[in-house]
């Protein structure tokens, strides 16, 4: 085994082993403001990042963004809750080579399936300032029962579907940590085939003079993982832009 070879396989390994498995329960289970957010994403992060120190994983304006492009729902009294950062988790690996719009074509229609309170939250918080100015003692009964029902918690909504014999929504929580789980799964399968490009791309140009050896074999590799990439995106891209799923 050459140097260069064993060297490439070793952070391979490393990437593998700080690759963040953040379960739900691991979150925070109170809301968080936004700079308990960053760091709480910061630290969580970090172990995969090319710069622990400098890089700026998740930052307050990308937030802002997401929300302002309703990527991302809106805080409550400027308060995320686990909810926004199992999506900001999610939302990290996206983000590199997915649009603004493709990201929110994703998240948009699981935060209506799974959390569909959630879009209401920046209705409540409304209300709540117009309850304080005394706009609130104005309104009608009939508003009043219907804003206290828009204030049902997620396992509230879930026991009365029940009684009532309806299907629920799985919550957020339940899908993020299934979806976790299959990505701890596939990770050894996609070591072995990171693996297998590594040991074809050292294998190619034996009969180039070794000094030119190591930079054509490193230029083959770094082509063959970023095939490997672009395919996968095109495939992301093809389904968003489908009617597939």
């Amino acid at each position: 085994m050459s140097t260069r070879k064993g060297e490439t396989e070793r952070i391979l390994e490393e990437i593998f082993e700080n690759f963040p498995n953040i379960r739900a329960v691991d979150i925070p289970g109170i809301d968080l403001y936004m700079d308990q957010v960053t760091t709480f994403l910061q630290d969580n992060l970090r172990p995969i990042s090319r710069d622990p120190e400098g890089d700026k994983f998740l930052t307050k304006t990308m937030i802002n963004n997401y929300v302002k492009n309703k990527v991302l729902h809106p805080p409550v009294k400027k308060k995320y809750s686990r909810d926004h950062m199992m999506l900001l988790i999610m939302i990290y690996y996206m983000k590199s080579f997915l649009s603004i719009s493709d990201i929110k074509s994703i998240t948009t229609p699981v935060i209506e399936y799974s959390a569909p309170e959630a879009l209401a939250d920046k209705k409540r918080e409304a209300s709540d300032k117009r309850r304080d100015t005394g706009e609130k003692r104005r309104e009608s009964s009939e508003k009043r029962r219907t804003a206290g029902e828009q204030r049902l918690t997620q396992s509230e909504m879930k026991e009365m579907q029940d009684k009532a014999g309806a299907p629920h929504a799985l919550q957020l929580s339940e899908i993020y940590d299934r979806i976790r789980n299959d990505i701890e799964e596939m990770l050894p399968k996609i070591h072995r085939e990171i693996t297998e490009q590594i040991e074809l791309a050292s294998g190619q140009f034996g009969d180039i003079p070794e000094e030119d050896r190591a930079l054509l074999q490193r230029f083959s590799l770094i082509c063959r993982l970023s095939a490997e990439v672009y395919v996968r995106k095109l495939l992301i891209e093809k389904i968003l832009d489908s009617d597939l799923y």
